[in-house]
């Protein structure tokens, strides 16, 4: 028998391969798919929220400002020197309340003279008339006689027009603001005497995006609270613009707010939300399990075991949760964790109901 004698580096060579052969057996079972129960190990855990009805008032959360029911600053209709003044700071005063007068005695001597001249003219009238009787005067005559009483009369009713501006009251019910003048200034009809607001009824104006003004109507109910208040007062709309702000693309909504004890004061920021409807059944989910993309907005759902990509239609979004109005059904177990390493067909399994609690009410 003959032997092969083999050199020792050939030896070597052959022990390197041996090796590297068996380390890549080794290593393509382990890279190959698991079976039986180590299957599950590749399972991802996930998260997951269970819909369910839930009743839901839709709303549209703004910001808005009170104003006054009727609010004027008061101005003398004529010029002329302040003799009088009662304008009482931040105090009520009635409808009718004299708050200044302009002096008038210019007008109230030209008054008496053409009220003396009016009484010569009446009797000039009627002794005119008289003799007209026995023709001792014509009928021109006495139309002249007539014309300068009308005149007279004329110039009376003029200076008591002119009388009536020297004084200055208030024209509606209400609460005076801060004088702007003294007793005795010169004052024209550019000048404001106190300004004048009604505010036992107050106003809420809030601007609402475009979109909604299909859902805005009078009658509906508005909530709203105000900086350094934990109060929340209710106002109710009772007009609105159809006019869109082509710099905001909003329109503003008006609102009617009681306000007897005068809590609410003119100017103040308020927070508001506007009622505009009601679900019994409406589908809220957790905003994290919503994904925006290019095309719209998708969720996953669970279904045998594996991720399903689902494209939804969303409404009305509070502080952590939004509405789902398509794409999904009541019942549905959403996923709400690791929605970035999730694929659609995945397999998943569920780790946590989240709102579990709920469910079991």
């Amino acid at each position: 028998m003959k032997y092969i004698r083999l050199s020792p580096f050939l030896v070597a060579y052959l022990g390197i391969l041996l090796f590297a052969g068996t380390g890549c057996n080794r290593e393509s079972q382990e890279n190959a798919p698991a079976k039986g129960p180590n299957r599950a190990a590749r399972e991802m855990p996930v998260d997951v929220f269970i819909t369910f009805p839930q009743f839901l008032e839709r709303t549209i959360q703004s910001t808005g400002t009170i104003v006054p029911y009727e609010a004027l600053d008061i101005r003398p209709e004529r010029s002329g020197k302040l003799v009088y003044l009662d304008a009482p700071e931040s105090q009520y005063v009635k409808k009718g309340h004299l708050i200044a007068k302009i002096n008038d005695d210019e007008l109230v001597a030209q008054k008496k003279k053409f009220e003396i001249s009016l009484d010569f003219a009446q009797s000039e009238l009627e002794r005119g008339r008289s003799l007209l009787g026995i023709q001792g005067i014509t009928q021109e005559e006495v139309d002249r006689l007539a014309n300068q009483v009308n005149t007279m009369e004329s110039e009376i009713r003029i200076l008591d027009v002119q009388i009536e501006k020297s004084e200055v009251r208030a024209p509606f019910a209400g609460i005076l603001g801060l004088r702007q003048v003294s007793p005795g200034a010169y004052v024209t009809p550019q000048d404001v005497l106190i300004d004048l607001q009604q505010t036992h009824q107050v106003k809420l104006d809030f601007d609402v995006p475009e979109k909604y003004l299909p859902n805005v109507k009078t009658g509906q109910k508005v909530t709203f609270g105000i900086a350094g208040s934990v109060h929340t007062y209710d106002a109710k709309v009772y007009a609105f613009s159809n006019e869109i702000s082509p710099a905001t693309r909003t329109f503003k909504v008006r609102a009617i707010v009681e306000n007897p004890y005068g809590e609410l004061k003119p100017g103040q920021f308020a927070k508001v939300e506007l009622v505009t409807g009601t679900a019994d059944s409406a589908i809220m989910v957790p905003t994290d399990a919503v994904v925006p993309v290019l095309d719209g907005k998708e969720v996953f759902l669970i279904r045998n075991g594996r991720a399903v990509l689902k494209f939804v239609e969303t409404n009305l979004r509070l502080e952590d949760m939004i509405e789902l109005t398509g794409g999904v059904s009541i019942g549905d177990t959403i996923i709400v964790s690791g929605l970035l390493s999730i694929e659609d067909g995945a397999r998943v399994k569920v780790a946590n109901v989240i709102n579990s609690d709920q469910m079991a009410d």
